[in-house]
């Protein structure tokens, strides 16, 4: 029995995709976008931009997600938002440049899984035994301290920002979905097996009912149907 086990969690480790770290330096640059010479790779991938500085010192300047891409070449468009959300380390007025480094899917180790229910969070969670998961429980307390049972793209991106995850998986309708945190694209899908047709609300985690503040009346109190709701927040139309 144990034999078979690892068999099949081989087996569904052989069927994931693990979007590995890369480095590569930056060409033609401008003030918006710059080119990079690896090709076939997803829009919406994102990393970070680091000053290839004098003596040795480096600074990451700005972000970067994938645009365009082709086999041979991929272009980046600049994202300038605080990558350090440290008051008291230094603000750089860099612009990125030809020979700076592009790091591709950097912080994708960090992630979160959000499921329906115990047996498809598990179940995902095996396919990746060497990314580093925050529980989703501190998703849910966050949610709750906002008085907020509806989690939206905003409040991923954020919270995401906020814990250096590079990238959330949401299981909708049995597909396990990898979404960049930053760009919130899709870079992945793949089917997942599992039996459990319960859903949590807003997904499985150790968290009491959360429910909207006293005052706002306008909120909606649960998600309704948990596929139909992710999928809307993912943009991808019923039937797929």
């Amino acid at each position: 029995m144990k034999i078979i086990y690892i068999l099949l969690i081989f087996a569904l480790s052989a069927f994931s995709t693990d979007l590995k770290e890369q480095i590569v330096q930056i060409k033609h640059s401008n003030h918006k976008e710059a080119t990079i010479e690896i090709g076939n790779l997803t829009v919406g991938q994102s990393g970070i931009i680091v000053n290839n500085g004098s003596e040795g010192k480096s600074v990451i300047v700005c972000y970067g997600i994938i645009s365009a891409s082709d086999e041979n070449r991929s272009i980046i468009t600049f994202k300038f938002k605080d990558v350090l959300l440290q008051n008291a380390i230094p603000k750089t007025n860099l612009k990125p440049k030809d020979g700076d480094i592009f790091v591709i899917n950097h912080l994708y180790k960090n992630s979160m899984i959000l499921a329906p229910n115990f047996e498809a969070f598990s179940n995902a969670k095996k396919l990746y035994p060497n990314l580093n998961f925050l529980d989703s429980d501190f998703f849910a307390a966050y949610l709750k301290i906002n008085n907020n049972p509806t989690p939206k793209k905003e409040d991923i991106i954020e919270f995401a920002h906020q814990n250096d995850l590079g990238r959330v998986f949401i299981i909708a309708d049995k597909n396990l979905h990898t979404v960049d945190t930053l760009s919130f694209t899709i870079v992945d899908s793949q089917p997942l097996s599992f039996e459990s047709n319960e859903s949590s609300s807003p997904f499985y985690a150790n968290i009491d009912e959360i429910k909207t503040s006293t005052f706002d009346f306008f909120g909606e109190e649960n998600i309704g149907d948990y596929n139909k709701y992710y999928k809307k927040l993912l943009g991808i139309a019923d039937g797929k």
